[in-house]
């Protein structure tokens, strides 16, 4: 089964094959949830968001066609399912659009703190992880799904279901923010100054 291709995996489910959906999980489970996480900033959510992901996976197996990459269509269902629990949550209002670029959420910040919050500022990998959480949200899934997925620009396109040119542009400017917020890091890391 580790030989075959995420495609023929998913027919073989659909065929009946029950050890496919075993291989499909061991491959998808973990970036799945990783993915799930960096959006939701919460393990208890992520993992709900997983599970669902595979539920829907077996129950949506026989609407499967191979007319794309199955990474595609696994994280365009943990996709939709993020923003059906962030409307229902409430976590943001209303769908607010910044007035600048009607392609780009407001992200408003739930009154929880976050994991983020609470641990120290001193680990390079914490504020990076701060700094992604803080940019806009098409910005910070488009990143997240480019850098920790290692999906291509095509596919994000079709997960978030944007023209490839926003894509190229919400990640340009996700990584120039990035830049800016951790210049001054990397130079006060590094023993320079903040001039």
């Amino acid at each position: 089964m580790q030989n075959k291709t995420d495609v023929e995996l998913m027919l073989e489910y659909q065929s009946g094959e029950a050890l496919a959906m075993d291989e499909l999980l061991a491959r998808y489970k973990n970036p799945v949830y990783h993915f799930a996480l960096r959006l939701s900033r919460n393990v208890a959510e992520a993992q709900d968001i997983t599970q669902e992901v595979f539920l829907r996976v077996h129950r949506d197996r026989y609407f499967y066609r191979p007319t794309g990459k199955f990474s595609t269509w696994i994280f365009s269902i943990a996709h939709n399912l993020f923003i059906s629990r962030m409307r229902k949550a409430r976590w943001m209002v209303l769908w607010p659009r910044k007035s600048e670029d009607s392609d780009e959420l407001i992200d408003v910040e739930s009154p929880d703190p976050t994991p983020l919050e609470t641990v120290a500022n001193d680990d390079f990998n914490q504020v990076l992880k701060q700094c992604i959480q803080a940019l806009p949200f098409l910005q910070r899934e488009a990143l997240v799904l480019r850098e920790y997925q290692k999906l291509d620009y095509e596919e994000i396109a079709r997960i978030l279901h944007k023209p490839l040119g926003t894509i190229k542009t919400l990640i340009f400017r996700a990584r120039s923010a990035l830049k800016d917020k951790l210049l001054p890091y990397i130079k006060e890391s590094k023993g320079g100054s903040h001039e």
